[in-house]
């Protein structure tokens, strides 16, 4: 019996790679999988896909690492473009503002490193002889396993350089569409498992990767969108959240980090509504779940009628990005997708899910009152590469200013106007087939069987 070590680090993880079955079906298939995660000793989690041939183990958070800040200045230097520029000059994922004094030395001293060849390759040497990362090594010393499979690329904690001092073949997979840019890898697994041709390329182009090593296999947590499961009718999902059914539904998906005063451009659609610019309709705010109290930041709406913010999903503060991993949530989301009209978000991953899940889109690139810094505009976070490419895509509308925003969302409401999303289905999706999960499982059997 052959042992893949897989590691899980976030709850998001835990469906992305547990609830789509990509675990289930190694462990069908006769693999033993030990996983490697800092929440080994809550099973509770893992209670649903209990199984005699799966293993938790620690994943090591702590170990300690020489010279981290200056390592992460070089990862992000030497893959210099407009995503790290964005992060070198504005507050993006976070509500902490970047120490500009550090910017232009930035600017000269590390975004450079770019141009030069090799430096990835040295980077990653040097690394890895002044912090080794030695935490994992016995548990490779134990199971002796036959392929590790790293689920957060760039978050391993030192499991391939363990898997690489003990000649063990990895594959990485970044957990989300927009990691590949923000900085280097610190370790270069064998083969890379990317959702798309747009992370397949920007893989070549900023990880050193080639494209024989790359495997696509789609966005695995699409896959219940596909199938359907757990599927309310629209009156079950209007009475569960207090909505009107005879009224069309709008989705505000949070971007949550605190990055501009979202509560603002839901009151601008309730105030259009009560002018009469827009027909009535519910509005269903939907907190973002990676963010504590995300909901909070709507408390303003609590009595604005037909405005309802979903408390649904239940945040796990023991895990650190704060994930409901329950079977409920992801029904949830995907009722939420599939029964609205239209989902209003500012330029977030929910554009993809909406997308996927046949929903009308509006992305908006304005603030809803003056700013006095850039950092405080929303349209710091249409600097980034991936966001440029998702708005260059066309299958969701932008709206650049509110009579743009009003006008759009008035013809999708009112005269069910539609975007043509194939572009954006075959460059961010790859396929919305239910079978994202399979192609995963299929190539790291395929990958194990090779090694």
């Amino acid at each position: 019996m052959k042992t893949i070590f897989i590691t899980i680090s976030r709850g998001g993880i835990i469906r992305n790679i547990f609830r789509t079955g990509v675990v289930s079906r190694l462990l069908d298939q006769d693999f033993r999988v030990v996983v490697l995660t800092p929440y080994h000793d809550m099973p509770e989690l893992f209670a649903d896909f209990a199984h005699e041939n799966l293993i938790l183990e620690p994943l090591y958070w702590n170990q300690k690492e020489k010279f981290r800040k200056f390592f992460k200045e070089l990862y992000k230097g030497v893959v210099f473009n407009s995503t790290v520029y964005a992060r070198y000059k504005y507050s993006i994922g976070t509500p902490k503002q970047p120490n500009q004094f550090f910017f232009p030395l930035r600017m000269i001293f590390f975004a450079p490193l770019r141009f030069i060849p090799g430096a990835k390759h040295f980077i990653r040497l040097l690394h890895s002889l002044i912090n080794p990362l030695r935490a994992h090594d016995y548990l490779f010393e134990k199971y002796k396993p036959a392929l590790v499979f790293n689920t957060a690329a760039g978050g391993d904690c030192g499991v391939l350089k363990s898997a690489k001092r003990h000649s063990v073949t990895t594959v990485d997979m970044p957990k989300s569409w927009d990691n590949l840019s923000q900085a280097l890898f610190p370790t270069k697994a064998d083969f890379l498992i990317v959702w798309n041709d747009f992370m397949r390329a920007k893989a070549c182009e900023f990880q050193g990767y080639v494209y024989d090593k790359i495997v696509v296999t789609g966005i695995p947590q699409f896959d219940f969108y596909a199938r359907k499961e757990g599927l309310l009718s629209r009156e079950e999902f209007c009475k569960k959240h207090n909505l009107d059914p005879s009224k069309k539904i709008i989705l505000y998906g949070s971007s949550g980090a605190q990055l501009f005063d979202e509560a603002k451009h839901v009151l601008l659609i309730r105030e259009a509504m009560r002018q009469g610019e827009l027909v009535s309709a519910n509005i269903l705010v939907r907190p973002h779940l990676g963010y504590r109290g995300d909901a909070d930041r709507f408390a303003a709406l609590k009595d604005e009628g037909r405005v309802v913010v979903d408390k649904s999903d239940k945040q796990n503060h023991e895990l650190r990005d704060h994930f409901d991993t329950s079977e409920d949530h992801i029904h949830n989301l995907f009722n939420s997708l599939y029964h609205v009209d239209v989902c209003v978000n500012a330029a977030s991953t929910l554009s993809l899910d909406a997308v996927a899940c046949g929903t009308e889109v509006v992305n908006f690139d304005f603030d809803a009152e003056s700013v006095s810094r850039k950092n405080d505009s929303i349209r710091r976070l249409f600097v980034s590469d991936y966001v440029k490419e998702l708005m260059a895509s066309g299958g969701t509308w932008l709206a650049k200013n509110e009579k743009e925003f009003l006008t759009v969302l008035k013809g999708i409401l009112e005269k069910g106007k539609q975007k043509d999303s194939k572009k954006m289905i075959d460059t961010f999706m790859h396929k919305t087939d239910g079978k994202s999960a399979e192609r995963i499982t299929g190539a790291l059997i395929r990958i194990v069987n090779q090694a």
